[in-house]
């Protein structure tokens, strides 16, 4: 069973009507805007900066974009930054910021990561996909491929997800529990708990490898990370729900004799070239 596409659409259109109808952004958005790393882990902004010390003219594009974050990052480091989404209002919200912000040099694109027919072939140096955007992919290597074409010669595709070791398994009061076979990747019920949702793979770590490989792109850097207190600002690898119960806590949960979670890789970061 495929993807359902326009379900996938709907739920992310409905879901950032909602999240945008009571939140402000502008305390998250000042943040990058202070320190454009803090919109990344802090090994992967390292892994950027190692192959890109400048980004400064850089043609950079950003497909399955979601909160934009990245997006906003990338142009205040100095790229020439295109945002592709499935779902306008995802792409209306971070446009609204960028407007308010002027930032008028970002490109707005309604895109299918699995299509990606009105983006032009060879027209970048980086492409740059963050934590999430595989799980609603039915076709890796479709849309690796898709990656690959639009990459210049020598281009990069680095990527964060969420390591494939972490979908299978859950959490109660700190403690590992098993939801599901690490093999069985899927399709499996979505993640918005809803009647009729769209559902979403549970892809493993060979099958991001083996899609890379078979899309023609040259695997050059795997890295494996933990979650840390240096999480970037939407609260990836953050075991607290604020920084002063982080303090208050000294941090204990970034210590795997105290949270089994750290024993794990939380993340994973991967650079293939073009």
């Amino acid at each position: 069973m495929n993807i359902n596409y326009e379900k996938v659409r709907d739920e992310w259109n409905r879901e950032t009507d909602e999240k945008y109808s009571n939140y402000n952004p502008d305390s998250d958005i000042d943040v990058i805007v202070s320190n454009p790393s803090r919109a990344f882990p802090k090994e992967i902004f390292a892994m950027i900066r190692r192959y890109f010390p400048d980004l400064c003219g850089k043609r950079v594009c950003v497909p399955s974009s979601g909160d934009n974050q990245a997006v906003f990052a990338f142009h205040l480091l100095g790229a020439h930054v295109t945002s592709l989404d499935i779902s306008d209002r995802q792409l209306h919200y971070a446009k609204l910021i960028s407007d308010e912000r002027g930032w008028n040099n970002i490109e707005y694109i309604l895109e299918d990561s699995m299509d990606f027919g009105k983006v032009k072939s060879d027209e970048y140096d980086l492409v740059y996909t963050s934590n999430g955007v595989h799980s609603w992919i039915s076709d890796l290597t479709c849309m690796y491929r898709n990656f690959r074409r639009v990459l210049k010669d020598n281009g990069l595709y680095i990527m964060f997800e969420l390591h494939p070791i972490m979908r299978p398994i859950d959490e109660k009061d700190n403690k590992i529990i098993v939801r599901h076979p690490y093999e069985d990747i899927g399709p499996r019920n979505g993640p918005f708990d809803i009647e009729g949702e769209a559902p979403c793979y549970h892809w493993r770590t060979q099958d991001i490898i083996n899609g890379i490989i078979e899309s023609g792109l040259v695997l050059t850097r795997m890295e494996e990370f933990h979650a840390s207190p240096e999480g970037i600002i939407s609260g990836c690898g953050c075991w607290y729900s604020s920084e002063e119960e982080a303090r208050t806590d000294n941090y204990r949960k970034y210590d795997w004799r105290v949270n089994d979670w750290e024993v794990l890789p939380e993340w994973l970061g991967i650079i293939a070239k073009k």
